[in-house]
């Protein structure tokens, strides 16, 4: 019997080792691939639906998109675990990076770049009628700032503060670029910040059925937000006359890249295959989004801010000579 107890006890390990191993590979098991993207009618959001839906069929591995409020929200998401990759502005992977800003206290040392695609740009859209000629004509009227956690509230702060506006003297309101359609379609409030690429689902919307107009910046607004010492990322952007509606003249306003930001966990090999396939099928994204004609392997790794790329970019970006 004496045999027969020690010969159990030796099995018992056997199978506690066993298992441990088992399930010490299921954790080294890689998070399955999920895009977090933005509001419905942002260009975050079909972009996202659309890359998720080309990588899939290219690499034969699941990557789902989802909706999010933006830049700030992603970027929480993927700290947090749930999610794997995000679309974002610059400046905000810069603050989680660093810690600062929106990140002060949870700092997010485990973003990296995939790629920057193309400029987001904050439309300033105004009704007809308003008495709003320009941003800093929206003192003491109704404006929305974006979604709560999104770049969009972020920048539609200190586009206002470079007017001379301060947020106290604006009937502020945070919803997401559908809610922003319907306020000012409603008449509910008279000015919206589109944070987004153009040409803007949401702008073009808005524009071709209410009566309403994008607003040019200052020249002044466009120094103080262009200033390299406390924006490096934002540049002065140009919305081309007829990009709109009854846009007769070019709009000046101000933009900063959007990228995809990735988890520095997600593997190497998974990360170049991901980089890869977006570069090589930029036809298909073209043909389906407009916003990826403005899409360039370039300018994909510049204007990161100091935010580290991923191996796995860096080695697809080496592979064709944007990078030495």
């Amino acid at each position: 019997m004496k045999k027969i107890s020690r010969f159990g006890l030796v099995l018992i390990a056997i199978v506690l080792i066993v298992s441990g191993c088992s399930g010490a590979a299921g954790n080294s098991k890689e998070k399955p691939l999920v895009l977090s993207t933005g509001t419905t009618t942002g260009v975050f959001y079909s972009l996202g639906a659309l890359l998720s839906t080309t990588w899939t069929n290219e690499l034969g591995t699941q990557v789902t998109s989802q909706g999010s409020n933006g830049s700030v929200d992603n970027l929480n998401l993927m700290s947090q675990g749930n999610v794997t990759m995000g679309f974002s502005t610059v400046n905000m992977m810069y603050e989680a990076y660093n810690g600062t800003g929106n990140f002060e206290g949870s700092q997010y040392k485990d973003i990296r770049v995939l790629a920057n695609l193309y400029p987001n740009v904050s439309h300033v859209i105004a009704l007809e009628g308003s008495g709003i000629e320009s941003p800093s004509d929206i003192k003491g009227h109704s404006f929305v700032f974006g979604a709560p956690g999104s770049a969009t509230a972020i920048e539609s702060k200190l586009l206002l503060e470079a007017h001379g506006v301060s947020v106290d003297n604006v009937n502020a309101n945070y919803v997401g670029f559908t809610e922003a359609v319907d306020l000012l379609r409603n008449a509910q409030v008279e000015a919206a910040n589109i944070y987004t690429g153009v040409p803007s689902s949401a702008a073009t919307e808005l524009i071709s059925t209410v009566d309403s107009k994008v607003l040019s910046f200052s020249e002044d607004a466009i120094k103080t937000l262009t200033d390299e010492s406390k924006y490096p990322w934002n540049f002065k952007h140009t919305i081309e006359a007829g990009t709109y509606d009854n846009q007769s003249e070019d709009v000046i306003t101000v933009g900063q890249f959007s990228g995809i930001a990735v988890d520095a966990n997600v593997s190497e090999e998974k990360v170049y295959e991901l980089t890869k396939a977006l570069w090589e099928n930029l036809d298909k994204l073209k043909e389906g989004q407009a916003v990826a004609e403005q899409f360039d392997p370039e300018l994909a790794v510049q204007g990161t801010a100091g935010v580290p790329l991923h191996p796995g970019a860096k080695k697809y970006y080496k592979e064709i000579g944007v990078l030495e």
